[in-house]
C-alpha cells in the first residue's frame, strides 16, 4: 500500500500559462532566509497568509517542467509536494505526488489523508485553470473515530476514547451507515454531513455491525 499521495489531472491551458499560475503567488521570507516561498492554492494552512493557500519552500524549480516544495505549516508540515508539467493533446498533464506523512497517515488514517488529498488537487486544478481560489473545506463536530473506505461505505477503524461513538456504542469494525438520515457512501460525504449538523442538534447516527442494524440519536 503506497504511503505516498499520487495524482494526475489535465489542465486545459498551455505549459507557461500554468506554470506562471503556480509560481506567481510567493510570500515574503523571515530575515535571514533566501528560500523562495510559494504560496500553492487549494492546499490547507493554519498560519494565516495574505493570499489563500499554504506557504512552501522551494527545493527544485524547473520552470514549465517540475516545482518540489516542502510544506511550511501543518497540516502535513515538512511533507514535500512535487508537480511535474507535461504537454497533453488538451493542454498540460499534471502529476502532483506529496510524501513523507510519516505517523500522521496512522493517526489520522489513510483513507482520510488521501480522500482530502484529491479534493485538495481539484482545488489546485481550478486554480490552475480558471484562477479561482475555492473556499477552503469545512469540518464539522467529530463522531470520535477514524473512518475507513470501504467499496460500499465507512467502516469504523478506530474509536476514540470519550468520543461520541464510544459513548454511544460503536465500535472498531462497525460500518457507518448514515448520519442525519443521509446515506454516506465515503470519507468525503461524511465530512460534508457532520459540516452540516448544528452543534448540540439531536442527530441520528445508524451502523451496521455484522449483520445487525443499530442505531442512536443523540448531540454531538
Amino acid at each position: 500500500m503506497s504511503i505516498d499521495f499520487k495524482t494526475t489531472f489535465v489542465v486545459e491551458a498551455a505549459p507557461e500559462e500554468v506554470w506562471e499560475a503556480l509560481t506567481e503567488r510567493t510570500v515574503e521570507a523571515a530575515e535571514g532566509d533566501d528560500d523562495t516561498h510559494y504560496v500553492l492554492a487549494g492546499f490547507p494552512s493554519f498560519e494565516p497568509l495574505p493570499v489563500s493557500g499554504a506557504s512552501c519552500t522551494a527545493l527544485e524549480v524547473e520552470p514549465e517542467r517540475l516545482l518540489r516544495v516542502r510544506k511550511d505549516h501543518q497540516p502535513c508540515q515538512g511533507t514535500e509536494i512535487a508537480i511535474q508539467l507535461e504537454q497533453a493533446e488538451t493542454g498540460t498533464r499534471i502529476t502532483l505526488v506529496q510524501s513523507g506523512f510519516g505517523d500522521f497517515l496512522k493517526i489520522v488514517g489513510r483513507d482520510v489523508v488521501f480522500g482530502h488529498g484529491y479534493q485538495i488537487a481539484r482545488d489546485l486544478q481550478l486554480y490552475l485553470e480558471r484562477r479561482v481560489i475555492a473556499p477552503p473545506s469545512s469540518f464539522g463536530r467529530s463522531l470520535g473515530l477514524t473512518p475507513g473506505q470501504l467499496p460500499y461505505g465507512v467502516e469504523v477503524h478506530q474509536v476514540s476514547p470519550e468520543g461520541f461513538a464510544a459513548t454511544h456504542g460503536i465500535q472498531r469494525g462497525d460500518l457507518l451507515l448514515s448520519v442525519a438520515g443521509i446515506r454516506l457512501h465515503d470519507i468525503q460525504q461524511l465530512n460534508t454531513v457532520t459540516s452540516l449538523i448544528q452543534p448540540g442538534a439531536d442527530t441520528e447516527v445508524t451502523w451496521v455491525r455484522g449483520r445487525e442494524l443499530m442505531s442512536v440519536t443523540a448531540s454531538f
